[in-house]
């Protein structure tokens, strides 16, 4: 899910616009406590507890259960990648949480990057494990696969969130991961290779996010009200090299090949100054973007200059 913003139409995003107070929801602390009081990218945020309306997650999380018994089935002539991938995740069992993050991030950052729109015919499609591993990814898909190996590891949908936001730098959307862990907001991305406290990231604006208990729609975006409260964290953990088997697919890193060159370390990129007024440009376009199986968030996003 990388695209940039393009012109389009405001009918969209005008009748999303007439829907969208009703979607949202009380204070995220009321139904997610691991949260509370935690400014994610320097955003506030409320909650929905309705996912319904999402089908590219609520589909995928269908089809997830249905494939599930897979992983648990005998091997027979050819790739094995869900059962390569559970044993992986069972090797980090009882490991510390932060080791457990790294881990799990350069094992699914290994996958090639495809866009949904060369691999599925669409423009946006939210993938399980089956539908990627041994082929390729987006965005989004590399984040389902965090959060699902996290999920198996025993952390809660509480503790994890899938981010769609907008890369200020590049001008593109993207999504992420993100884990709550000891008060703070770890994000595991396919365009970063380490594992980074939000507070670090202040070019990412988030949009909404997502996990099994209901969705949080970001507003009052301004990264520098956050700072990391955690030490930094090693590039890879303690005896990664020994413990990570071999790539799922290729062993080439992840990239973006359709974008542009990846983005810099943090502390070489300033974010993008705000506007001194600047009407959130996501509130009609989460709740049409729910509710549509078939278009993209760059769809309706499009006149997201113009509708302001």
């Amino acid at each position: 899910m990388s695209f940039g913003f393009a012109r389009g139409t405001r009918g969209s995003i005008a009748a999303a616009a007439l829907l969208a107070g009703a979607a949202l929801g009380a204070p995220a602390s009321a139904a997610d406590p691991v949260a509370a009081n935690l400014r994610l990218f320097g955003s506030s945020e409320n909650v929905n507890h309705d996912i319904s309306t999402f089908p590219k997650w609520t589909g995928m999380l269908a089809r997830y259960a249905r494939e599930k018994s897979l992983e648990d089935a005998a091997c027979t002539g050819g790739a094995c990648r869900l059962q390569e991938w559970k044993a992986f995740v069972e090797t980090l069992r009882g490991k510390d949480r932060m080791t457990q993050l790294q881990a799990i991030n350069a094992y699914a950052n290994r996958i090639p990057y495809r866009s949904d729109l060369d691999r599925h015919g669409m423009a946006d499609y939210w993938a399980t494990p089956r539908e990627t591993f041994g082929r390729s990814a987006d965005c989004e898909d590399y984040a389902i696969i965090k959060y699902l190996s996290l999920k198996k590891l025993g952390w809660s949908a509480s503790e994890l969130r899938i981010v769609v936001l907008k890369h200020e730098v590049r001008n593109e959307l993207h999504a992420v991961l993100v884990a709550y862990v000891n008060g703070t907001a770890y994000v595991l991305d396919n365009l970063i290779p380490d594992v980074r406290e939000h507070a670090a990231i202040r070019y990412y604006r988030p949009i909404f996010s997502i996990n099994e208990l209901g969705w949080h729609f970001h507003r009052d975006w301004n990264p520098g009200s956050v700072i990391p409260v955690a030490k930094a964290e090693p590039r890879y953990p303690t005896g990664f090299a020994r413990t990570l088997p071999a790539a799922p697919v290729a062993a080439e890193p992840a990239r973006q090949v359709e974008a542009a060159p990846l983005p810099p370390a943090i502390d070489t990129v300033r974010a993008a100054p705000r506007k001194a007024y600047e009407r959130p440009l996501v509130r009609p376009a989460a709740r049409s973007y729910a509710g549509n199986a078939k278009e993209s968030l760059a769809d309706l996003f499009t006149n997201a200059g113009r509708g302001r």
